[in-house]
């Protein structure tokens, strides 16, 4: 076979997996969108030698953040095409693309060359949002969908990870920031290899189907046959511009903006504010995101064994807001890495409970109003979340002008605090249930054939 031979036919599944493979292709998935963020989120890492390197201020920096995000609100819309293209060879090709730009990227010789390849990752970045969570969701009946929806989060998550963990250790050796893109292109290609042979997706006639648990997989494979699978897509964004997806879809763009500024800003903040050196401010900010992954798969875990999403996301905004309200009282206050790395595993926690349980309720609820459409109902979301995060970065660039000024940092915080606040009744308008007994009440009418839908809003 020709190595380059392999089409979405040769990568369809029509059986549905056993758990091993499932969990394999699950990881595969992971791995293939932690790279892509990785790659996305080395600018992050060394933006303060970036500054330097091209002269350019914080505000020019911004607007850096803000193209690239905002072809991401465009490019988001192309992940939607997965749902009659499929999935894998959106995200094996865009791992190709990313990987060589990456690379290209640190060949720059000019500050108009680094932002177009700049945007190039902005525009494959913004697919995978909304291609990896559809394909996860796939992979994941609705009772184990949250902890798989903390181990995609491991994702973004861990891409940060990886950029701040890798330029903590390695900057003091190369002391450049094109290392940095060096290193994320070469291993995005590496990631590229493997997932070319080995990443699959399920066939149409079984995605399109709500799936419970994996004992129901030998009913799914015997209606698979018969869904329509070409009625079942038509008119996609008719179906999924409802009012309850865009008002979910906007909560949680609001509920992250601090985690925007984390990707963003964070580095910088801790360098400017509480003066850490660069390699320093990125070790400390690998701690939150090393504290996210693990707080995103136990929290998604808790609520699969308790089989309700909405308390959770409800406690990670009140906790989110509180940790943030201690984070505003340490501007001008002398703090040390180890208090502040507290702060920082704080918000990693509180922001994985509400995410990994919104995108675990987002998701069915998008089953629960057509699951052929999965990847359109992420795509909604995803050009939301990025045409909020355009515009959150227009209102930084008002805000903080002076990346010195604690209490333009301080202001900024307070907007993000309007967020969690803005996210909590739109808790209400997803598929879900408050309590335990009622989805076990659910279960059983459903068991009983009196019932056929778990979620309700």
């Amino acid at each position: 076979m020709n190595t380059f031979s392999l089409s979405r036919r040769q990568r369809s599944l029509e059986h549905y997996p056993s758990n091993r493979q499932r969990i394999w292709y699950l990881a595969l998935a992971v791995i293939a969108t932690i790279i892509l963020y990785y790659e996305s989120y080395v600018l992050p890492s060394v933006a303060p030698l970036v500054l330097r390197s091209f002269s350019i201020t914080v505000q020019t920096y911004t607007l850096i953040v803000l193209a690239s995000n905002l072809v991401g609100v465009v490019s988001a819309i192309f992940g939607s095409l997965s749902d009659r293209m499929g999935r894998s060879n959106l995200i094996v090709y865009g791992l190709l693309i990313t990987g060589l730009a990456t690379i290209a990227i640190s060949l720059a010789s000019t500050f108009v060359v680094f932002l177009l390849l700049t945007l190039v990752l902005g525009f494959v970045e913004g697919i995978i949002l909304v291609v990896t969570p559809a394909l996860v969701r796939d992979f994941s009946p609705r009772f184990g969908r949250a902890l798989a929806m903390g181990f995609w989060t491991v994702g973004p998550v861990g891409g940060s990870v990886f950029a701040t963990a890798v330029a903590s250790q390695t900057l003091t050796i190369y002391g450049s920031w094109q290392s940095q893109y060096i290193i994320a292109g070469i291993v995005g290609l590496i990631v590229f290899v493997v997932c070319f042979f080995y990443l699959r997706e399920l066939s149409p006639g079984l995605r399109d189907q709500i799936m419970h648990t994996t004992k129901e997989k030998e009913a799914v494979e015997a209606r698979a046959t018969s869904i329509d699978v070409e009625g079942a897509v038509k008119h996609p964004w008719r179906q999924m511009l409802q009012p309850r997806l865009i008002l979910s879809a906007l909560g949680i763009s609001l509920y992250l903006l601090m985690y925007y500024a984390a990707v963003a800003f964070f580095p910088l903040y801790l360098s400017s504010i509480f003066k850490f050196s660069v390699a320093d401010a990125n070790g400390l900010v690998s701690i939150f995101w090393v504290v996210n992954v693990v707080a995103a798969i136990v929290i998604g875990f808790i609520s699969d064994r308790t089989l309700v999403r909405k308390p959770y996301m409800l406690l990670g905004a009140i906790a989110t807001i509180i940790v943030t309200l201690l984070f505003i009282s340490r501007i001008g206050q002398p703090t040390g890495a180890g208090l502040m790395a507290v702060f920082l595993s704080l918000f990693g926690i509180t922001l994985a409970v509400g995410y990994v349980t919104w995108m675990a309720a987002y998701t069915e609820t998008i089953e629960d109003i057509n699951p052929a459409l999965v990847a359109t109902g992420m795509a909604l979301e995803g050009s939301i979340l990025r045409l909020i995060v355009v515009l959150s970065t227009v209102g930084f660039l008002f805000v903080v002008r002076n990346s010195l000024d604690g209490q333009q940092w301080a202001t900024w915080w307070w907007v993000c605090i309007a967020g969690l606040i803005l996210f909590i009744p739109t808790i209400f308008v997803v598929s879900g249930y408050w309590r335990t007994a009622q989805v076990r009440e659910a279960v059983t009418r459903r068991e009983r054939g009196g019932e056929v839908r778990l979620e309700t809003p």
